[in-house]
């Protein structure tokens, strides 16, 4: 009884090890792949035309900012040797003002940022798509740019061959 036991066992064993090698050759055959979409970001014309008109937008909100933190220094100067009420009201007003201000800028930016680079991200994606059409064997692609989070990937680096279907 014990031997049969044993050897049903070893037998479960020997074909759960077969039957995992042959189902899992198409596993074998996946890859995971990285690309460095910094690289790719860094050549399209677009970018440079998104980075020009978000500095502009930037300079344009440093520009009012700076013109209220101006205007908030004078009033607190004149707080400073006059103790109004009224002054330190406006102070208040001012400072909220400033802050709020920042904020709706912060925003305005994030927003401004987002609308220019979605065509640009949108580009990239059919073109990693059409790179994954050509080999089936990709079943993920990851972002190997510094600080997207990937410090070690193995797999093949298909950067290349996507800035191929981008045309540079």
């Amino acid at each position: 009884m014990k031997k049969n036991t044993i050897f049903y066992c070893l037998l479960f064993f020997f074909l759960f090890g077969i039957g995992k090698l042959l189902f899992s050759k198409e596993e074998c055959h996946q890859k995971i792949v990285c690309l460095n979409s910094f690289i790719l970001l860094e050549r399209m014309p677009e970018f440079s035309k998104v980075q020009k008109e978000l500095e502009k937008l930037s300079k344009n909100h440093e520009n009012i900012l700076a013109k209220l933190a101006k205007e908030f220094h004078k009033k607190a100067e004149k707080f400073q040797k006059n103790r109004n009420p009224i002054l330190k009201k406006e102070l208040e007003i001012l400072q909220y003002r400033a802050q709020a201000y920042q904020k709706n800028a912060a925003d305005d930016l994030s927003k401004k940022q987002n609308k220019l680079l979605d065509p640009i991200y949108k580009k990239i994606e059919k073109a990693i798509n059409i790179v994954m059409e050509k080999d089936k064997t990709i079943v993920r692609v990851d972002d190997c740019s510094p600080g997207k989070g990937v410090l070690v990937n193995k797999g093949i680096d298909i950067t290349e061959d996507v800035k191929k279907e981008l045309g540079f």
